[in-house]
C-alpha cells in the first residue's frame, strides 16, 4: 500500500535545475571580465619586460661597440640616436644584433631607438604590438622606467 504525500521518484524539479543555472550564469558574468582584465595586465607586463630586455641588449651592443672603438669621436662625445639598422652590423650575418642578444620575438618588436652619450643609453623607444614603450633614465639614480602609448603611424628603427 502507498502512502499519502510521499513521492517515491528521486530527482530534481525544473524550478530547482533553472535556479542552479541562473546561479551559474551569474558567476560566469563576473568571473569572464575579470578573466580578461587579468589577460590584458598580464600581455602589458610581458611586453614591458621585453622592452626592457631590449634595452639591455641595446647597451651591451653600444658597450661592445664602444669598446671596440667602432663609433667616431663626434659619435662617442654627441648625443646619438642609433636604431636597429645602425646596429645590425654587430650581429655577424646581416641580423640584428639587439634582438638576437635580447632572445625575442622580431615579428613583436617592429622597432626601437636609442639616444646614448659617452657609451650610456640616455632614453630612447620600443614599439612592441603596436604601442611604443617610451624609455626615461632617472637623473637622480639612473633608473630606467617605461610608459606605454598607442604607436604612431610612422615606425622608425629595425
Amino acid at each position: 500500500m502507498k502512502k499519502l504525500g510521499k513521492s517515491t521518484k528521486k530527482g530534481f524539479t525544473l524550478v530547482e535545475l533553472i535556479v542552479v543555472l541562473v546561479i551559474l550564469a551569474v558567476l560566469a558574468a563576473m568571473l569572464v571580465p575579470a578573466l580578461v582584465g587579468y589577460i590584458d595586465r598580464a600581455k602589458a607586463e610581458k611586453e614591458y619586460q621585453t622592452a626592457a630586455t631590449v634595452y639591455g641588449a641595446a647597451q651591451a651592443v653600444i658597450t661592445e661597440k664602444y669598446a671596440k672603438n667602432e663609433f667616431t669621436d663626434a659619435e662617442k662625445s654627441a648625443k646619438k640616436i642609433v636604431t636597429g639598422a645602425e646596429l645590425k652590423s654587430m650581429g655577424g650575418t646581416g641580423k640584428d644584433a639587439v634582438i638576437i642578444l635580447a632572445g625575442v620575438d622580431s615579428k613583436a618588436v617592429t622597432g626601437y631607438e636609442f639616444s646614448f652619450k659617452d657609451n650610456i643609453i640616455s632614453g630612447g623607444k620600443v614599439t612592441i604590438s603596436g604601442y611604443d614603450y617610451t624609455l626615461t633614465i632617472s637623473t637622480t639614480d639612473g633608473s630606467p622606467s617605461w610608459s606605454a602609448a598607442k604607436a604612431s603611424t610612422t615606425q622608425q628603427g629595425t
